[in-house]
């Protein structure tokens, strides 16, 4: 909202750079500043919280710390690896999570995520080229739709109520409407017929994220969440390259065809979760399985 204030002002691409940068620089220092406690690595082994008596970096005293921690350290520590075979390690186990039993809902995301990031990559533009939209009523429409998804984040917990804790079937119908939102917004002739498509869609990718992040979870198991999360964002990020590329060649085709593209990536990533349906279907299947981890 006040981005799209900012660009109708002179100068106001600067000026709102130049606010990015300076929030940038105070959440550095708020990081910088705030005393973060460091986790026991012992204790997260023995599956107990840290103590509350650890004090901040750089806070600890010294001699006290020294007398507290040579036998214990004597007896757990293991020998150091150079970094190049942890890493080389690290990408082994990703490449085997991927091309596990799991592919199907990292391709899911990926697919979820690239139309979703269509919809959204060109949007003001999009707006101002079909319905003459002014950059400010767009951030206008940006907020209110963020606004949305926060409540629908808090909805969630009743959704999931309702479908007897079955996260596969949330989330293959909010990937569904999803889907239905992003034709109706490529085929819309009004602004109001925009901004309806424009709510609903914040409304379900917030719960289709939820649902996605809760599957993987569910089947990577407990011990893997970590890596499981870890390879779900890098997913996500390998749509974030991709969905900017797309959107342009789309956008270069018609006004309308990034989401229309959107619409057709999602109904894949439909079809996929349709024919995984059995792997984790069932009541409650995947969540309660969680919840036993």
């Amino acid at each position: 909202m006040v981005g799209g204030y900012l660009t109708e002002l002179e100068g106001g691409f600067y000026l709102t750079a130049f606010i990015c940068f300076s929030v940038f620089i105070l959440n550095a220092g708020l990081v910088w500043l705030f005393p973060w406690c460091e986790a026991k690595l012992s204790s997260a082994e023995k599956g107990q919280p840290a103590r509350r008596n650890s004090a901040p970096w750089g806070r600890r005293g010294g001699h006290r710390q020294e007398t507290a921690t040579p036998r214990r350290s004597a007896v757990r520590t293991r020998p150091a690896r150079p970094p190049c075979l942890e890493f080389a390690s690290t990408l082994r186990d990703m490449k085997s999570l991927i091309f596990s039993e799991m592919w199907d809902i990292f391709a899911v995301r990926l697919l979820m995520a690239v139309a979703v990031m269509l919809y959204y990559s060109n949007f003001v533009l999009a707006l101002e080229e079909r319905f003459g939209v002014r950059p400010r009523v767009a951030g206008y429409l940006i907020s209110y739709g963020s606004a949305l998804g926060a409540l629908a984040g808090l909805a969630l917990g009743p959704l999931l109520r309702l479908y007897r804790h079955d996260g596969h079937a949330l989330l293959l119908h909010s990937s569904a409407l999803t889907c239905l939102l992003l034709l109706l917004h490529a085929s819309a002739r009004s602004v109001p017929v925009a901004v309806l498509c424009s709510s609903l869609l914040a409304v379900s990718t917030a719960v289709g994220r939820t649902c996605i992040t809760d599957l993987q979870l569910a089947a990577g198991g407990a011990q893997a969440s970590g890596t499981v999360i870890g390879v779900g964002q890098s997913v996500t990020a390998v749509g974030r390259i991709i969905a900017p590329l797309l959107s342009g060649l789309a956008q270069e085709v018609s006004p309308c065809g990034p989401p229309s593209l959107g619409a057709a990536l999602a109904l894949v990533a439909i079809f996929l979760m349709s024919l995984n349906r059995a792997r984790y279907g069932g009541a409650g299947g995947g969540s309660d399985k969680l919840k036993r981890e």
